[in-house]
Order: structure tokens, then C-alpha cells, then sequence
């Protein structure tokens, strides 16, 4: 989408955000495990109390920090682009969220789901409606979000494939998130109930997102 306007992509990339925030807070409504690059922004909600709005933005700092540590004399002053886009998705997300200490909380009288088939429906709306999000947010070819930043940082450095390192980067945020979680949430008893961050909507999610996303592009490009 590299010819088509500016206003254009903008308008794409500023609403595959928007609906990459919807998935989000759908997934973590589903309370079976939240969608992986958002797990662990989640687990410092529930630790410190802030919005994960606000634990997104100072997550997503933290790895365009983790960008400069591993480029070094490659990182470029672009790369930075990645705390404007980290504060934009943090504060859409808490605009839409169910958070009501935020500032929008749009879903936050949206029905709860209270059994498990429920919660495997919003885990799946959130699987698609993140697929759809990410979809038009690649499309414009714009500034990358700090998690697939630092997947395309390590590729550049060790020359293996972008998406090897992906799963690299995904995978470790997962299990930081988990090992948070486990350590200060209650342990086993932080697998079910408010405090479920990482379980295995987590893993459904990981395993998911990206073949949507393959779809999608294959019957829309």
C-alpha cells in the first residue's frame, strides 16, 4: 500500500489499532487467558493497579529500549516512533476498555460471560476481531508496533527469518507473563478467577491470530 496517500494509510493503521484494542479488551473479558503481547501489561494492572492502558504504553517503551540494546550503533532515531505508537494503541485501549478508572471505557458495561462456552465465544470474537485489526494495521506498511520492532531488530542482527524471531519475542513475552503471574497473583489459584492472565486462551490466541490474518490477506489482497 506504499503508493496510495498518506491520510489513507494513516486512516488504515489508526483504525487497525483502534480494532486490535477491541480484540484485546474482548480477550480479556473472556477471562481464560488475555491475547500474548498484551499478558504482560496485564499482569502489572493487576500487580500496581494502573490502567493496562498505561502498563501497554510503559511496556511498549520497554521494548523499543530492548530494540536499542540489541542494535546498538544500528538503532536509528525512527525506531523511537515506536513510544508515539505505543502511547496511541495504550491510551485507545483504555478509551475502549472496561477499565472505569480510565478515561473512555467504552465496553465497560458489556456483558460479562459467566461459563466456559461464553468465554471460548469472546475468546473467538477476540481471535478474529484482533486478526482484522492487525490485518489493517500492516496494510499501510507504516511504524511497526515495539513487539514486532524488536522481532525485526533481533532478524536484522542474527539474519534469521522475521518470523522465527517473532515467535521468539512472543513466546518470551508469554512466559515473563506467566512467571509474573505465578509469583505474585496467588500462585495456582491465579489460574482461575480475576486474576487469569496467561492460560490457555493465551495459546489458543497465539497459535490463531496469525493464521486469520493469513487468511484474510489471501482473500482481500
Amino acid at each position: 500500500m506504499k503508493d496510495k496517500n498518506i491520510f489513507l494509510r494513516l486512516t488504515y493503521y489508526v483504525i487497525g489499532l483502534f480494532i486490535i484494542a477491541v480484540g484485546i479488551n474482548f480477550s480479556k473479558m473472556a477471562g481464560i487467558g488475555i491475547s500474548p503481547v498484551s499478558s504482560v501489561p496485564r499482569v502489572l494492572e493487576l500487580i500496581w493497579g494502573f490502567t493496562l492502558g498505561k502498563m501497554v504504553i510503559l511496556c511498549y517503551c520497554v521494548l523499543v529500549l530492548a530494540q536499542l540494546a540489541v542494535l546498538r550503533k544500528k538503532f536509528r532515531i525512527s525506531h523511537c516512533l515506536g513510544v508515539a505508537v505505543g502511547i496511541v494503541f495504550g491510551s485507545i485501549v483504555d478509551f475502549v476498555g472496561i477499565d472505569p478508572k480510565a478515561k473512555g471505557h467504552l465496553l465497560m458495561n458489556f456483558p460479562r460471560p459467566q461459563n466456559y462456552p461464553f468465554r471460548l465465544l469472546y475468546l473467538t470474537l477476540s481471535i478474529a476481531i484482533i486478526a482484522v485489526g492487525v490485518y489493517l494495521y500492516l496494510k499501510p506498511q507504516l511504524t511497526p508496533m515495539p513487539a514486532e520492532g524488536l522481532a525485526q531488530a533481533i532478524a536484522d542482527v542474527s539474519g534469521k527469518p522475521f518470523g522465527d524471531c517473532k515467535t521468539l519475542v512472543d513466546t518470551s513475552i508469554i512466559a515473563l507473563a506467566f512467571a509474573l503471574q505465578f509469583a505474585f497473583l496467588g500462585g495456582v489459584r491465579s489460574l482461575t478467577g480475576d486474576m487469569v492472565v496467561v492460560r490457555e486462551g493465551t495459546l489458543i490466541s497465539a497459535l490463531s491470530v496469525g493464521q486469520v490474518v493469513k487468511f484474510l490477506k489471501k482473500i482481500a489482497d
